[in-house]
């Protein structure tokens, strides 16, 4: 299967190619060109391949009923409070697909919903790219986005990429679900993050525009610990990670089995930390999928950056190039 480019199925009449990576060492992928899709994560545990994501096996459940499951979403990842922004004077009114009040992942045709186009697929990497025009979903500016997912020895890297034709704001975000037992609920995993505040939001999950310190807090995962560990499993909040320079770990996982740890290294401001607790899903096969199957680690510009001038900037201006690295490095550990 390593480098296969397969069919997958249509979408709006339009063929859907899955794309076969694999590392030679133990780790296979596999990637659609519908949303920018991390499908399948596999990694070799006892010589049986061990599922790391969620996804389906069928193409006609991923529009039908995805909770975004391993997509490259935006233009802008995360919320946008009141589906607007005001940038340079000019307020612009974006698609308000949650609660028909707030702008979610893009939009209703966002990034992480539309088919993107396959550069080039090798053995173990594979470069998508998308066009999103002047006006989509309300954004100014046409976006040139790229999107390359890269297995080496023991690590899957994700590179995002894009320019604009005018100012926009910019976020884009991989969306996957970890679950690093393979199946059953995350709540056990331990986890650490790079975290020493958060961003406290309201009833509809905008921030609030404060910045919390973790101490104290159900929120601190500055020591590994159970994802359960202080009473609550139910995370969905954007941690603030330490201020450093460049590519560093911002988190790291193990299963609750013991089995299989992964590090996640990042060039961004926060990660937005989602334990699923919201999942009830019945696919067209008739599995289920229900809370806490799987945790999202969304390393991200801060959530309705465009209406809080205190938050770091997220608007990208032509003649610069929009780079979101994210390299998870994996590691099968004894039983």
């Amino acid at each position: 299967m390593a480098g296969k480019v397969e069919s997958f199925g249509e979408f709006r009449g339009q063929p859907v190619e899955r794309i076969w990576l694999e590392n030679g060492q133990g780790l296979r992928a596999a990637v659609l060109t519908w949303g920018g899709v991390l499908q399948t994560m596999t990694a070799d545990v006892d010589g049986m391949p061990r599922p790391l994501v969620l996804g389906f096996g069928d193409f006609a459940d991923y529009p039908a009923r995805s909770p975004y499951f391993g997509a490259t979403v935006g233009r802008f990842g995360n919320r946008i409070g009141g589906a607007a922004f005001t940038l340079d004077g000019v307020r612009y009114e974006l698609d308000p697909n949650e609660r028909g009040r707030n702008h979610l992942h893009g939009g209703l045709t966002g990034w992480g919903k539309r088919l993107w186009s396959l550069e080039n697929a090798e053995r173990s990497s594979v470069t998508l790219t998308l066009t999103s025009a002047d006006g989509e979903m309300g954004y100014p500016g046409t976006v040139e986005a790229r999107c390359r997912y890269r297995l080496d020895d023991t690590t899957l890297t994700i590179e995002m990429t894009a320019t604009t034709t005018k100012p926009t704001p910019l976020n884009m975000v991989n969306h996957s679900y970890w679950n690093l037992d393979g199946e059953g609920s995350v709540e056990g995993h331990a986890l650490r993050l790079d975290a020493d505040r958060y961003l406290p939001t309201d009833e509809e999950q905008i921030p609030t525009g404060e910045v919390l310190a973790v101490d104290g807090t159900a929120f601190d995962f500055r020591e590994q610990r159970r994802i359960d560990a202080m009473g609550t499993a139910d995370y969905d909040h954007c941690m603030v990670l330490t201020e450093k320079p460049g590519l560093r770990e911002v988190a790291h996982a193990v299963s609750s089995d013991g089995r299989v740890a992964m590090a996640l290294s990042a060039d961004q401001p926060g990660v937005q930390f989602y334990t699923g607790f919201k999942l009830d899903i019945a696919t067209k096969g008739g599995r289920k999928i229900g809370p806490r199957a799987g945790f999202c680690l969304e390393t991200e510009g801060y959530p309705d950056a465009p209406n809080k001038p205190h938050f770091p900037s997220c608007i990208l201006a032509p003649g610069e190039t929009y780079r979101h690295v994210m390299r998870h490095e994996f590691f099968v550990l004894g039983s």
